[in-house]
């Protein structure tokens, strides 16, 4: 997982570097790269203006079956775009930014520019699909979401966690892998909550949790040794505390699995009869 992360945090700071050469920066790149032994595909584009600006980094696996490809990139970002379109819709995006700037220099003015987080009809936002954790049968990805208007405080942001089976391209939910017994779930849910308290450092009382099964939000991936709940600003406390990640080891989570789920095979092989 360590090597996941810091190949990613190198391929974003790449990018970060290649954005801050070219502040209005409108090409889409498009380029293949190696993840953990796996195929992933880059799509990034970023560009600025005093209206709006846009910036995308979509790193997502090239899995050699189309149809289960197309799965797992529909279920990440299809509500924007098509799985087989990507190219074309991404280029035409930066194509009508060029287009817009090209018919209103004004909206690249180096005065405007500096003006615009002030004015109430400015936008921005930011799309970043990364991998989490990447072995021989599974993939978790982290869709990463922010965006800002003109005259706010702060960005609103937040991550959603995915994992899917590389075999069929199914996304894997929380009812998949934890045991539907009412006193099992509560039982994570409060070593969640436990959690949340100790690496906060919180009172109760400062924490946004009403109801502890509040803590089982679906919002997850695991690894080979752990599983990993996310928490967007504001929903479990305030925004300062920023994204809590909580992590559950497999040795204590064991009992309050489905063993008949892909996590408990996947960690400790099929229940023996």
């Amino acid at each position: 997982m360590k090597r996941v992360v810091l190949y990613i945090i190198v391929l974003l700071l790449a990018v970060q570097c290649f954005a801050q050469n070219s502040p209005q920066q409108k090409n889409l790149i498009i380029a293949d790269t190696v993840v953990n032994n796996a195929k992933f595909r880059i799509y990034s584009f970023e560009f600025e203006s005093a209206e709006f600006s846009k910036k995308i980094y979509f790193l997502l696996p090239l899995i050699e079956d189309v149809a289960v490809r197309q799965m797992i990139w529909d279920s990440i970002i299809g509500w924007q775009y098509s799985s087989e379109m990507l190219e074309l819709e991404l280029q035409e995006e930066v194509s009508m930014y060029m287009d817009r700037v090209a018919d209103n220099p004004e909206l690249v003015n180096a005065e405007k520019m500096e003006e615009r987080y002030s004015d109430i009809e400015y936008y921005e936002s930011s799309w970043y699909v990364t991998p989490t954790f990447v072995s021989d049968e599974y993939i978790a990805l982290t869709n990463y979401f922010s965006e800002f208007n003109g005259g706010a405080i702060h960005h609103q942001w937040g991550e959603v966690a995915y994992v899917f089976s590389l075999s069929t391209g199914k996304q894997i939910f929380q009812d998949d892998i934890l045991d539907d017994t009412g006193s099992h779930r509560y039982l994570v849910a409060y070593k969640l909550y436990e959690l949340l308290q100790k690496n906060l450092g919180y009172d109760p009382d400062e924490l946004f949790v009403d109801n502890v099964m509040q803590m089982l939000n679906g919002n997850f991936y695991f690894t080979e040794d752990e599983l990993i709940y996310m928490y967007v600003p504001y929903e479990v406390a305030c925004y300062a505390a920023g994204e809590p990640l909580l992590s559950l080891p497999k040795k204590w989570l064991k009992n309050y699995l489905n063993v008949d789920g892909p996590l408990y095979k996947y960690w400790f092989g099929k229940k023996k009869k």
